[in-house]
């Protein structure tokens, strides 16, 4: 019973964390929010430990109800690789952030309570749930956009919400379609089901309706344009987790809704292979022209994301479904890496334009050594992660 609390746990121990940083005043709460995430990564290891053996398909319905109206926990492997994933990426962020926002009690509260939405949506089995977990990331994302209160700030955080709300009302009626179909949003029990459904034809609606709210919040093409926004304005330390992790939830969910539909016969990999294709193409197109710093790796993000995509629309469980895989966790460790740097060279220069900065490698050696690492990284140099 021990063992199948930890789920729960992971949710609410970032949560907690968050108002007591929110509650207590002193130059210690970077510290706390760090003793909160090395104790996730304890208890994950723990977890992991425990079910290594079986660890295919943990699942758990809360409260002991019906697994058709009850609030259901899955854990197989790519849940779980998300898992760790986002437990690094919070990490890496926390220690960055401890020397510039360590007494900043309310960018602590939103980052951490952000990491406990993040891990309740990511091990969420009922499609209601996954909505609200998706809502509140969006609304926190948002906050943390424009924590400066610029109005350059302001208006790209807007622009993020109203994109990403629209996106996620698509997802929402694709619910209720499901429902009203099937009669649960238990996606175990809708993935059995099916299979048996006579007329498709409103499954169908469903599919596209939910496909299209997550490829905004993927920042596929054509509805990326929310991420180079967010990414001019924001801090170093969120850019980092919005292109090393946020996006990649909803590559997450792309997988979770396809392995979903796919006993009724949908699928449309090829679809979403070619736009994969069109979104690294200009992706990258975009990024050639760029003359600041964070807006060269934000345009790459979605270049980079494309590519993710070309991998992951094929049949979960393939090869070429594992490479795409593979680069979401490859991209998240050069691409925060490439942000959190950038971070420290822009604190240092006071300013965003490439043509601005010089002298880097004289002023700053090993934030240049660390930069250069994640760079050839992302071109795929050998003996990095990105060659592989």
């Amino acid at each position: 019973m021990m063992m199948q609390s930890i789920p729960l746990f992971l949710v609410m121990i970032p949560v907690l964390t968050a108002l007591l940083i929110y509650i207590l005043k002193g130059n210690k709460l970077g510290l706390l929010a760090l003793a909160a995430q090395l104790a996730m990564i304890g208890l994950s290891v723990v977890y992991v430990m425990h079910y290594h053996q079986d660890l295919s398909q943990t699942y758990f319905v809360i409260g002991g109800h019906d697994a058709r109206i009850g609030i259901s926990i899955l854990h197989d492997k790519y849940s779980v690789f998300f898992l760790f994933l986002a437990l690094l990426s919070w990490t890496s962020v926390l220690l960055y952030t401890l020397t510039l926002h360590k007494n900043d009690q309310h960018f602590l509260f939103f980052l951490m309570f952000l990491e406990g939405v993040f891990l309740g949506l990511i091990q969420s089995n009922d499609l209601f749930n996954m909505f609200v977990f998706i809502e509140l990331t969006t609304i926190i994302v948002t906050i943390l956009i424009a924590f400066k209160k610029t109005g350059e700030a302001l208006r790209a955080g807007i622009y993020y919400l109203l994109l990403n709300t629209a996106g996620i009302l698509m997802y929402l009626i694709g619910i209720v379609l499901i429902y009203n179909t099937v009669g649960t949003i238990n996606v175990r029990e809708v993935t059995a089901a099916m299979g048996s459904l006579g007329d498709t034809t409103i499954i169908g609606f469903a599919f596209v309706l939910m496909m299209g709210g997550i490829s905004v919040k993927a920042a596929l093409f054509p509805v990326f344009t929310w991420l180079p926004k967010a990414h001019g304005v924001a801090q170093s330390s969120i850019s980092a987790l919005l292109s090393g992790l946020i996006v990649k939830g909803g590559l997450y969910l792309f997988i979770r809704m396809s392995q979903m539909f796919e006993p009724a016969g949908f699928g449309l990999g090829e679809v979403f292979f070619v736009l994969g294709a069109v979104t690294a193409l200009v992706g990258v197109a975009f990024a050639l022209s760029q003359k600041n710093i964070k807006q060269v790796l934000a345009y790459h993000t979605i270049s980079q994301v494309g590519i993710m995509m070309m991998g992951l629309s094929h049949t979960v469980g393939s090869k070429l479904f594992h490479g795409g895989l593979l680069h979401v966790f490859n991209h998240a460790l050069f691409k925060s890496l490439l942000f959190l740097t950038a971070g420290l060279i822009i604190q240092v220069y006071g300013t965003k334009r490439i043509k601005d900065i010089r002298g880097v490698m004289r002023i700053m050696p090993f934030v240049s050594a660390m930069m250069l690492i994640a760079m050839l990284g992302i071109t795929g140099a050998p003996f990095l992660n990105g060659y592989v």
